[in-house]
């Protein structure tokens, strides 16, 4: 390893750890053994270990001044000391260490010696970003670094000025130097580095937006739990194996963590993880600017032209353009995985899914306003052991907006609390992880579902709940003290009657298109459906004698203006004279229950 801007060599070790699949975690009243109780030292007032780093604080008159830390593996005695640039007033973080693995951390000061062990956790590398892929970013998958790896401490004081491969700032060494083999280690609270104004020098143009251009194996990571990233975000481009955790971003005016590449070059084998990011703000909105429509920013993670993407044990609060996978029809990026999230009251976006297959695996969305996930535009969404609580439209495959085709979404094992019915209609829930549904297209032209699912990376989910609770504990960035994130206590804000927005680079909605749809679904269960025709009758739109999937199609059809009907009575599903969307909420309610 490679230390900038320091003359001594940190050595690191090289065993290779294989990391246990979270379907085997421990309780999570054991995961954090020594962060809930005092060290074995009384100098050490607290220490822990968290995913592949390890933290202690000390009482700084026991040990006095001029302090260093080491650590060991237990039971080893060949000590390696930390950089200095970990040690803060009276706390070390410790990154780069094995995971599921006891160390021996040691620190030494003027007055006094004292030593405690921690144990660290391993980061969870499920997902199309590590399929038949290995060491993204700076780091190897046991959690050590790279050989030959460049280090570089970032902090609020030296952000403009370090220097790499001939180019100073940090804006400017992501924009032109082409980092490789490269951790990036940002330190404490760090405003918007100078040059992300525009070329001439003049003006802000409002993004905030640090570019990370053509690079490969790099880390961009926060230590310990207090990086914060205020007002500004990162984009990578054209970038191949990196990753971006353990950060906070808020209020950032365009995108948070994003990524895209063009139609020759894409992104790729990217992992976005364990970061805590809430909503944006625009400072522009409302004023006349290009970008009114972006007052909570434009996207908290984003990304187009990208490939072997993973987004997991994040946490989103609050965000209302959450994560948009492909901007315009004609771009086209493939094989995403996010896992393991908290939607924490967001909007929508959850993601929004155009042109590519996502696996979407035990995630937490909870009192998300708009929709769940939204599979457009030819996307394929495969949602599987997913927890919705209190979700507006949780499956919401639909062709939304401009877009002229829908897309599909494949259900199996997901939990619906307190949901509000979706409006999406080309999905299907089953009860066979190995069933190959033919889902069509809501337009005629567009993909079905390909069951891309049936093919995929190994992974063993979580059941809903015990993801839930790992997500609680586990996602976002670094809670020193282990303790769980608690669940917010607000009352649930009204769901929204009009239909989402459609992103700023794409017009409005087409005006054959409901803007507005009622805000309550008919609360009769499916056993009170009219009993004076046949069931047969009622619901079966297209008159072939059963009730299917079809039927609901042509019913959307016809509500949208694009289709007549041959026997209007059989799609007056509640028999009340008047054929609207509570006949496609009852339909579609008929179909769950057949």
């Amino acid at each position: 390893m490679k230390k900038i801007y320091k003359t001594c060599l940190t050595l690191l070790s090289c065993a290779l750890l294989a990391a246990a699949p979270l379907s085997q975690m421990p309780p999570m009243a054991e995961v954090f053994p020594a962060a809930t109780a005092a060290a074995e030292d009384a100098k050490i007032t607290a220490s822990g270990g968290w995913f592949e780093t390890a933290y202690a604080e000390w009482d700084s008159n026991a040990i006095g001044s001029g302090v260093t830390v080491s650590y060991a593996p237990v039971g080893e005695s060949d000590f390696v000391p930390v950089d200095a640039e970990l040690i803060r007033g009276n706390r070390v973080d410790i990154p780069g260490l094995k995971g599921n693995t006891a160390y021996t951390v040691r620190i030494a000061g003027a007055n006094g010696i004292a030593e405690c062990n921690v144990t660290t956790l391993a980061y969870d590398r499920t997902g199309y970003a590590h399929q038949n892929f290995s060491d993204i970013g700076g780091y190897k998958d046991d959690g050590t670094l790279k050989p030959d790896v460049d280090v570089i401490y970032v902090t609020n004081e030296n952000k403009d000025t370090i220097t790499y491969n001939g180019k100073v700032g940090l804006y400017n060494i992501f924009f032109s130097a082409k980092p490789k083999n490269v951790v990036f280690r940002f330190v404490g609270k760090l405003d918007v580095p100078a040059g992300t104004v525009a070329n001439d020098g003049t003006h802000n143009d409002g993004s905030n937006m640090l570019y990370l251009q053509n690079s490969s194996n790099v880390t961009i990571e926060g230590i310990g739990p207090d990086t914060d990233l205020n007002e500004w975000g990162i984009e990578m481009k054209r970038c191949t194996s990196c990753e971006v955790r353990n950060l906070w971003l808020g209020n950032y005016p365009d995108d948070g963590i994003s990524m895209t590449g063009n139609a020759d070059i894409h992104s790729e084998h990217i992992w976005v993880h364990n970061n805590t990011i809430e909503k944006g703000y625009n400072a522009y909105a409302g004023g006349g600017h290009v970008d009114a429509d972006k007052a909570d920013g434009d996207g908290s993670t984003d990304m187009k032209w990208s490939e072997f993407v993973t987004i997991s044990y994040n946490v989103y609060n609050e965000c209302h353009k959450t994560s948009l996978v492909g901007g315009k029809a004609d771009q086209f990026q493939d094989h995403i995985t996010y896992h393991h999230n908290w939607f924490n009251h967001t909007e929508s976006r959850n993601p929004r899914v155009r042109n590519a297959h996502v696996h979407s695996y035990n995630n937490y969305f909870l009192a998300n306003g708009e929709y769940g996930v939204c599979a457009s535009y030819n996307s394929k969404i495969f949602s599987d052991h997913n927890y919705f609580e209190q979700t507006k439209s949780p499956l919401y495959a639909i062709n939304m907006g401009k877009d002229q085709y829908s897309g599909t979404i494949k259900s199996f094992g997901d939990v619906f609390d307190n949901c509000t019915p979706d409006e999406g209609l080309a999905y299907e829930i089953v009860t066979d992880r190995n069933a190959s549904p033919a889902i069509p297209n809501l337009v005629d032209g567009g993909d079905g579902y390909d069951n891309f699912d049936l093919d995929l990376y190994a992974y063993t989910p979580q059941s809903p709940a015990d993801a839930k609770a790992t997500i609680l504990a586990l996602a976002g960035r670094m809670k020193a003290d282990g303790a769980p994130i608690e669940l917010p206590t607000e009352p649930v804000s009204e769901t929204p009657t009009e239909e989402p927005t459609a992103p700023s680079e794409e017009p409005t909605a087409p005006s054959e298109t409901p803007t507005e749809l009622p805000t309550e679904e008919p609360t009769e269960p499916v056993s009170e459906t009219p009993t004076e025709e046949p069931a047969a009758l009622l619901g079966d739109v297209d008159a072939d004698g059963t009730i299917a999937v079809s039927d609901v199609i042509l019913m959307q059809r016809y509500l949208l203006g694009s289709a007549e009907l041959n026997d209007p009575a059989q799609a007056d599903v509640c028999d009340d004279g008047v054929i609207d969307i509570f006949d496609l909420s009852m339909l579609k309610r008929t179909l769950l229950n057949q």
